[in-house]
This record gives structure tokens, C-alpha cells and sequence, in this order.
């Protein structure tokens, strides 16, 4: 075993595990303890060899150094400066779990395998709590929503029970189950042995019973949309297509079968709201003429809620959007700098192997539509653990342990 799993493999595992814990601790959430406790290292790495400037990604660090720096600059911008601050420390602690991620992917032996085991045992670690959520609608502490909640369609008040695990509510628990879906289904695809592969769609299932209901019409399209991505992939590699077909239409018909009252409340609110939402198109709109009248430099970390409440009378001050996020708050430098991430990760996955643009596909289109589920993106470690993930599995020099035949 050790041949094929060193130290750096561990660090990806613990990384993207420790995401569990979600909001539990509120400042000092584990992922980011664990990340500072790591960062003397990264940096004696970087300074004895620049790891890297080899591995092209000086962008990534210089990108980031201004980043940073744009945001303390803008400090004096900042309506409650002590919440400003607390959202600069944040972002210097996620920034290291970005470098660290990759850094740790550089050095380790098979880290597209390291990271699939740390956010697949992340992913059903949250499970037993789900369950007992939805079985005695009891949640955690950290839960910003209360038990008793109610949905209304057509009139009708229905029992809404949820989950939100650790992370703080529904669409943030949504997000984080959506992030776990490449990971989910590179084990499909590429599975080393057959369990592997059963125990994936096993968990799929579950999590996707658990967006149906949790009745998020966003996560579901995210689900929906990349299990169409996953299929074309599949159809194109050629194993064994009539059986997995077959089981997951079987599967599919029987959780449809005793969930059906589920997927009604969903579908009733596809078909009486469709896509609107009113708060959503208000944020868009006024935050896009907070960041025009920013003079486009953007209105500063850590003032979305109160300047868009007071200055915009903003009902609902989030902005439920990853990009308008970024463009909002750090105006439109950083947001073509972070655009200009998403160039390079297609560049790589371009220029690598079919499995590296399987792997894109995948990863760009869950983070495109589970970027509209959320909201707070930037200030939450998961974004950028499945960032960096997004560039491990798109760059060819990592698929260590992939066998593509």
C-alpha cells in the first residue's frame, strides 16, 4: 500500500474530509485549523523549490497575491470593519487551502484517487445526519432554519422537513452535494475494481434523494444536467453501456416509485415559478449597479449585506450567484482575473488526455449551475477545495492512477 500512497495522499484525504464539519466551530472550522497548521510547511516547500512556477501555475500565485492584497487595500472601504477583517482572514485561510491542495496533489503519488476517497467519505459521512434530520426534523446548532418550516404551492401549505448537516442550511448542504458529483461519477467511469463502481451509484442515489428532498430546484438541475454530461461520457467509453444503463433505469424507477410525492412538490414548483425568483433577479439587477457604481472596482469584502441592504433596500441580501459574487465585491479586475482560471483549466483539459475533458465537463458544468444554489461562495472552504480539485483532475501531469483503457 505504501508504494502507492505516501504523506502528500493523506493530506488530500484529510483536506477534503475535514469539509464535513462544515460551519461547526464558525471561525475556526477544522479544514481551515488544518490548513493553517500546514501552511509553515507548503512554505518551506515553495522557498527550498518553486513547485509551482514547474508545474505552470504562476498565474494561480500571482492572481492570488493580488487578490489578497486588493482586499486589504480596500479596507478602507469597509462599512463594518471588524467583519471586513474577519472576511480577509477567511480568504488568505481558503487561498492556502487552494495552494495547499495542489502542492499536496504535486508531491503525492495518485491524488485524482485521494482527493475521490476524501470527498466520497466527506460525502456519506453527512448521511446518518441527513436522515435523522428528515426522520424527527431535529437539526444541528448550526442550522440558520428552523424546525416547522412550510412550503406553499398553489395555495397549499405543505411540511417542508430538511437537512443542512453541519453547513449552516439547505442550499449550502445542496452545494456542498452537488461538489461531490465528479468525484462520484470519475468513479464510474473509472473504476479500479467493480465495487467500487456499485458503492458510487449507491451513494448517488442517496444523495440525489436527499436534493429531491430537500426539494431544491437548482441542485436537482445541477444533478440533472451533469448526469446527461456523465452519460455522454460513458456512451463514449464503451464499458459495459447496456448494463449500467439498465441499472441505473432500474434504480431510477424505483426511487421514483416511493419518492414520488417528493419529486411532485419539486415539479410543482418548476411548473408555478419555473425559474424566477424574485429576490434572485433583484440581487442581479441592484448588484450589478452597486458594481457600476463602484466605479467597477467593486464595494469591498465583507459589505454585500449591509450596502445592499441599505443603499439598494435589497429584501433578501444574498446574492446567490458565485460570479456576481466576485464581481460585486472585488470589482472587475480579480473577476477577469478568476474568468481567466476558468480559460486555463479548459486550455489544460483541452490539451490532456479524453479523461481530462470528460473530467472538465463534468467539473464545469456542477460548477456553473451549483454556483446559483449558495450563496457567501468565497467565505466557504469547499469552493475552493473543489476548485483545486477542478485543476487536478483537468491537468494530464496528475492522472498518476488512471488507467483510461
Amino acid at each position: 500500500m505504501r508504494d502507492k500512497f505516501n504523506r502528500y495522499d493523506l493530506i488530500l484525504v484529510t483536506m477534503a474530509t475535514l469539509l464535513v464539519f462544515g460551519e461547526l466551530g464558525n471561525g475556526l472550522q477544522a479544514v481551515r485549523l488544518f490548513a493553517l497548521a500546514l501552511s509553515p510547511f507548503l512554505f518551506v516547500e515553495v522557498l527550498r523549490r518553486p513547485l509551482f512556477s514547474v508545474y505552470y501555475y504562476r498565474y494561480e500565485c500571482v492572481l492570488m497575491a493580488f487578490w489578497f492584497a486588493f482586499a486589504i487595500a480596500f479596507l478602507y472601504k469597509a462599512e463594518e470593519l471588524s467583519e471586513s477583517i474577519k472576511h480577509v482572514i477567511y480568504l488568505i485561510c481558503h487561498m492556502l487551502i487552494f495552494f495547499e491542495i495542489i502542492w499536496s496533489a504535486i508531491k503525492s503519488k495518485d491524488p485524482q484517487r485521494s482527493l475521490t476517497l476524501g470527498w466520497t467519505l466527506m460525502l456519506v459521512m453527512t448521511f446518518p445526519v441527513a436522515f435523522y434530520e428528515f426522520v424527527n426534523d431535529f437539526h444541528l446548532p448550526t442550522s440558520v432554519q428552523d424546525t416547522g418550516e412550510v412550503l406553499r404551492i398553489n395555495g397549499v401549505e405543505i411540511e417542508r422537513r430538511f437537512a443542512s448537516v453541519t453547513f449552516g442550511n439547505l442550499n449550502s448542504y445542496n452545494t456542498v452535494l452537488c461538489w461531490c458529483l465528479p468525484f462520484l461519477f470519475c468513479s464510474i467511469l473509472y473504476p479500479k475494481r467493480g465495487m467500487e463502481m456499485f458503492l458510487s451509484i449507491v451513494f448517488l442515489f442517496v444523495t440525489i434523494f436527499i436534493v429531491a428532498a430537500n426539494s431544491s430546484r437548482g441542485a436537482f438541475l445541477c444533478f440533472g444536467t451533469v448526469l446527461v454530461i456523465f452519460l455522454y461520457c460513458y456512451l463514449h467509453i464503451g464499458r459495459h453501456r447496456f448494463l449500467l444503463l439498465s441499472v441505473l433505469i432500474l434504480l431510477f424507477g424505483v426511487f421514483l416509485y416511493y419518492v414520488y410525492e417528493i419529486f411532485f412538490i419539486i415539479l410543482e414548483r418548476f411548473s408555478t415559478t419555473g425559474f424566477d425568483d424574485d429576490g434572485r433577479i433583484e440581487n442581479i439587477v441592484k448588484g450589478v449597479d452597486a458594481f457600476l457604481n463602484s466605479g467597477m472596482i467593486g464595494i469591498g469584502i465583507g459589505n454585500y449585506a449591509v450596502i445592499m441592504g441599505r443603499d439598494y433596500h435589497v429584501a433578501f441580501t444574498a446574492p446567490h450567484n458565485l460570479l456576481l459574487e466576485i464581481l460585486v465585491l472585488f470589482g472587475v479586475f480579480v473577476f477577469v482575473g478568476v474568468v481567466g482560471m476558468f480559460v486555463r483549466l479548459f486550455c489544460f483539459a483541452y490539451q490532456g488526455t479524453r479523461y481530462n475533458w470528460y473530467m472538465f465537463l463534468l467539473f464545469f458544468t456542477c460548477l456553473v449551475f451549483a454556483g446559483i444554489v449558495d450563496s457567501n461562495y468565497v467565505m466557504k472552504p469547499a469552493t475552493w477545495a473543489f476548485i483545486a480539485s477542478f485543476y487536478v483532475f483537468v491537468d494530464q501531469r496528475f492522472n498518476r492512477g488512471i488507467n483510461e483503457g
